[in-house]
């Protein structure tokens, strides 16, 4: 089973500020060590989702990590050595070219271990889908050993491994190539927060679909949906990762579910309230009814984070559910296969 973890200085409770008006948890040591504890216990992934890309229009978010994802995702990589870093970033905030280099750089920076989780304008599918388009062609410019540093001949790298993009499209004109190394991953990790709006988007584009459902009824649906959409853009269900979205409420044997009534709902992830042995059980039961891989933690509060990672991680790997991690990129840790360049192999074999 994958785990990742979605960051937030306080937890995703709106209110959560409340119960620890400590300013230091806004600082980068504080979130690091939220980070540090995932990666000991073996989460997959941090999530930076950033309040989704959004900019606040009259308020400031309690909920939204007080740094630019893509520059605390890099200061994170030189801290934590082995958790995956997926950062959000705006399809309408960024240059195409800009985003697929900073995000090339980072995977660079983090020896394989970035992924950008997309955020797009639901205005315009076609403009969305040319600009991720245009991102993953400029992540193949070079290939894999098209950089020779060969001093005696005086070749810094071959040109015939070089892949200029030459886009003209209906949004973008981008010529290209690149001028950042290959990723370590082949490409960096696609994310989606999976909606109707960006569906065919993220069935076609994404590595990791993330499912958001207010029931375990509609969670069963948005995963057969997705698996429908991803097989409807002529991939395979082994070429993607399901996980749902959970805000885990903990309490103890004494106190019933009731007591966790304070905690609100949320529109982008299932509440799931019990024991610790109560809410294990209900992960396993959802991750089989729906056919997915694992789960993603929005702790509403840090103190639910950190019970998650201290009780429910390891009674997740004590039932034999989670373990050692193979391989040392986001992909690997994932189980999903190194992208390869497109001049080596054919498409239907990338999928």
């Amino acid at each position: 089973m994958l785990l990742g973890y979605s960051l937030s200085p306080f937890g995703h409770d709106p209110d959560a500020w409340r119960q620890a008006r400590d300013g230091r948890l806004l600082g980068f040591d504080a979130l690091l060590g939220q980070v540090a504890a995932a990666e000991a216990a073996g989460f997959d992934f941090v999530l930076l989702s950033d309040r989704l890309g959004l900019r606040s229009s009259d308020d400031l978010s309690s909920v939204a990590v007080p740094f630019e994802p893509t520059l605390f995702a890099s200061a994170l990589a030189t801290r934590a050595s082995r958790i995956g870093i997926i950062a959000a970033a705006s399809t309408v905030q960024h240059e195409p070219y800009n985003l697929a280099r900073r995000f090339a750089s980072l995977d660079l920076i983090s020896k394989g271990r970035a992924g950008w989780l997309v955020v797009t304008d639901d205005s315009d599918a076609g403009r969305e889908s040319e600009y991720v388009d245009v991102v993953t062609a400029l992540w193949d410019s070079f290939e894999d050993d098209a950089f020779l540093y060969d001093k005696t001949a005086g070749r810094f790298f071959d040109p015939s491994k070089m892949h200029v993009a030459h886009h003209k499209g209906p949004y973008f004109s981008v010529r290209g190539p690149l001028n950042v190394n290959r990723s370590p991953q082949g490409r960096p990790l696609v994310a989606h927060l999976l909606g109707d709006s960006n569906k065919a988007l993220a069935a076609r584009t994404g590595d990791l679909l993330l499912l958001q459902a207010e029931t375990a009824d509609g969670l069963v649906t948005a995963a057969a949906h997705a698996v429908k959409a991803v097989e409807a853009a002529g991939r395979s269900r082994r070429g993607i990762r399901l996980l749902a979205n959970i805000v885990p409420i903990i309490v103890s044997g004494s106190q019933g579910t009731d007591d966790a009534s304070g905690f609100p709902g949320y529109d982008q992830a299932i509440r799931i309230a019990g024991t610790t042995g109560e809410i294990t059980d209900q992960l396993l039961e959802l991750a089989a009814a729906a056919g997915l891989d694992g789960f993603t933690i929005f702790p509403p509060t840090l103190e639910m984070g950190q019970r998650f990672i201290s009780e429910i991680a390891p009674e997740l790997r004590q039932r034999g559910m989670t373990g050692p991690n193979a391989g040392t990129t986001l992909r690997d840790r994932l189980g999903l296969a190194r992208w390869v360049h497109p001049s080596g192999l054919g498409e239907e074999i990338l999928r």
